[in-house]
């Protein structure tokens, strides 16, 4: 597996280069400075596994995967937590918070690992799927919970934050996250989750009836759009 690490701070890309060679399955490793000579790197050349900063002179790392035509597994790496949520939301597979211990970088890179061979198996076999989706981390109050995917009864927007409602035994709990729709769509891709309205997404697999105009989930009535239900219909043909 190749690998590219992007960071203006020569001492931060020092510290992953050697964490880089004492890893057996990651065989080349190039590195940048900044995110614009990144971009042109990328141009020419195939990486599979991207450390990337946030904060750099001239183009973020956010604003550098914005713009990336053929994206590898991404990791980014800050010196701040602030920007963990933003880094899921650009597909980011893993969050690194310097200084980066060797444990946690390997966590990460093995993940990308695990990605990639899942992408070439089922190049293999003509597959295109999405490897399952168990659980997900949402920062709640400051603190990251972990939730079970399938614990999602449903999703919903408001204003700058997002409901997610999730089963814990007998009890709905509401679980407040700073993010946007679009955000924790990208989040459950691959699972159940289909969206029925401009503020609703829903686990398909826990719907206890359906009209053509309604979703009944977790004893809610929740609205169908109009242009959300063939959505709506594919995803059950899924479940």
């Amino acid at each position: 597996m190749h690998c590219l690490i992007v960071d203006d701070d020569i001492l931060s890309r020092k510290v992953l280069k050697r964490f880089v060679e004492q890893t057996d399955f990651i065989t080349e490793v190039a590195e940048c400075g900044n995110a614009i000579e990144a971009n042109r790197y990328l141009r020419e050349n195939q990486t599979d596994l991207l450390f990337l900063d946030v904060e750099m002179p001239g183009m973020t790392g956010l604003e550098l995967i914005g713009i990336l035509r053929h994206k590898p597994a991404i990791v980014l790496v800050s010196g701040k937590r602030e920007y963990a949520v933003d880094a899921f939301d650009n597909d980011a597979i893993d969050y690194l918070v310097k200084p980066v211990t060797y444990p946690r970088f390997l966590k990460a890179a093995q993940k990308a690992w695990d990605l990639l061979q899942e992408k070439n198996r089922n190049l293999e076999t003509g597959k295109q799927s999405t490897p399952a989706l168990d659980y997900l981390y949402l920062k709640v109050d400051g603190a990251w919970v972990k939730v079970n995917v399938g614990e999602i009864q449903y999703v919903q927007a408001m204003a700058d934050y997002v409901n997610i409602y999730v089963q814990q035994g007998q009890e709905l709990k509401r679980l407040v996250i700073h993010s946007t729709m679009k955000g924790v769509e990208k989040k459950l891709e691959g699972a159940s989750f289909v969206r029925v309205h401009r503020s609703f997404i829903i686990n398909a697999a826990n719907i206890k009836s359906y009209s053509n105009d309604t979703v009944s989930i977790a004893d809610k009535q929740i609205p169908i759009g109009v242009t959300y239900r063939q959505a709506l219909q594919m995803a059950l043909e899924k479940v």
